[in-house]
């Protein structure tokens, strides 16, 4: 059986500069799709763990003052029991 993996649908961020980032996510059956600022340049295919990663480390930036406001979207709970990546309702 499969563990459930939960991570958030959206993250943003400001740089040093004050710039506001967005990184947006949308669950597909073979993976996570991922954007940030909307730039097609900067998007992705993730596994589930690595944006669960990816906001582990976001928060140690902040807390080391290299990024600022980290803030996050709503969570999301998946599974790839199925063989597939699907959202789990609770």
């Amino acid at each position: 059986m499969s563990k459930a993996i939960k991570y958030h649908k959206s993250h943003t961020f400001k740089d040093l500069d004050g710039v506001k980032h967005t990184f947006v996510t949308q669950l597909y059956q073979v993976g996570v799709y991922g954007i940030l600022d909307n730039n097609p340049a900067l998007q992705g295919s993730f596994e589930p763990s690595a944006i669960v990663s990816m906001e582990k480390k976001m928060l140690r930036l902040e807390k080391d003052g290299i990024i600022l406001d980290f803030s996050v979207g709503m969570p999301i709970k998946v599974t790839d029991e199925s063989g597939f990546w699907e959202e789990v309702l609770d």
